[in-house]
């Protein structure tokens, strides 16, 4: 799981979408007040989370718990001598595309 602040999160997600508070409150069915007690939660219940989630059009569950940190991979060109490859081969994370 993703160390996110899932009432911050939602809190930026509300105003990117121009949401005032009262509406906010109203499409979840709760006062102000609840809002900016959400705002403050670093937890959410999956109910009022799936909730949100379809007011804002958004989908936070996904974003909270299954959000990978970076699937990014790049590729590096390396001169390395006879040892390095040794170790660069023998490194499970590592790929060897071309050897010149």
């Amino acid at each position: 799981m993703k160390n996110t602040h899932i009432g911050e999160t939602i809190k930026q997600k509300m105003k990117e979408q121009n949401f005032r508070v009262a509406d906010f409150a109203k499409a979840i069915h709760c006062n102000r007040n609840n809002v900016y007690s959400i705002f403050k939660r670093k937890n959410i219940d999956v109910e009022l989370l799936m909730l949100i989630s379809k007011v804002l059009e958004y989908d936070f569950i996904t974003e909270v718990y299954f959000k990978q940190k970076s699937t990014k991979k790049y590729l590096i060109l390396l001169e390395v001598d006879e040892q390095q490859l040794q170790n660069f081969i023998s490194d499970t994370s590592m790929k060897i595309i071309k050897q010149m």
